[in-house]
């Protein structure tokens, strides 16, 4: 694990502009948030997916996604049975107080769908802008580059916090002490560490110093090419045309 969520590739995902993939995720997520027609929701999985495949992203990426996201839609699947069973009046399964119908099993179906492609659309962000694209896309929605640094940083705490974990456990391991509580305790004392190791480093070279009007910049900064320009058209006019069977009622 490289401590970042993103994957080296060199697909179209990973050309396309970050601008473009924060706006094609958001658009996503609030899509699926407001529609919960089962087939719409089916097809953006498929869509993301497919997405993923023509940008070469490794499977075993994708897999181990899903070796998360799978239990997780299933305990909130199984939930929902326990707990709805006194919805709907289709019965198609019933043991003394705990029945199963056809409307509890399609509201489950919707929120399954809607945990994975919210997920799913979030890591197709995540697996395919690396960290200086993070700062040059930030940087390009007019946030400072101290801003624009740290936010790029936090995107990635989660898999931070995992590479450093297994280096701590396998440093205690080779010193024969044993992992637990302390090799959590060592994880987090080491990301604050980097952290303050990479705040010194920045500061050493500039960063924040007092310049009168000349303002701190990224060495490339983003462009957005045609390629991003049809790509974002496109999301919009997707957007709005989902928008509008919406508000018809489909």
């Amino acid at each position: 694990m490289n401590g970042q969520f993103h994957v080296p590739a060199t697909g179209w995902l990973h050309a396309l502009d970050m601008r473009v993939k924060l706006c094609m995720t958001l658009v996503v997520v609030v899509l699926c948030s407001v529609w919960g027609n089962w087939m719409f929701l089916a097809a953006m999985l498929v869509v993301m997916h497919v997405m993923l495949l023509t940008d070469h992203v490794p499977a075993r990426h994708v897999g181990r996604l899903w070796a998360v996201l799978g239990p997780l839609c299933a305990l909130v699947a199984v939930i929902m049975l326990l707990s709805m069973n006194a919805y709907g009046t289709g019965v198609l399964w019933q043991l003394g107080w705990w029945r199963v119908t056809s409307q509890t099993l399609m509201m489950c179906l919707v929120v399954v769908l809607r945990i994975a492609d919210i997920v799913l659309a979030l890591f197709l962000t995540l697996f395919t802008t690396s960290h200086a694209d993070w700062v040059r896309g930030l940087t390009g929605l007019h946030l400072p580059l101290t801003a624009a640094r740290r936010m790029a940083r936090a995107v990635n705490v989660v898999p931070q916090w995992f590479a450093v974990f297994r280096e701590r456990r396998l440093m205690r391991a080779s010193r024969g002490a044993g992992g637990g509580f302390a090799a959590f305790g060592d994880t987090w004392a080491a990301l604050r560490l980097r952290e303050r190791r990479a705040s010194v480093a920045a500061l050493t070279r500039g960063a924040q110093m007092h310049t009168g009007s000349a303002k701190p910049t990224v060495m490339r900064p983003a462009h957005m090419r045609l390629a991003d320009w049809l790509v974002l058209l496109i999301v919009v006019l997707v957007a709005a045309g989902v928008a509008a069977m919406v508000a018809l009622g489909w």
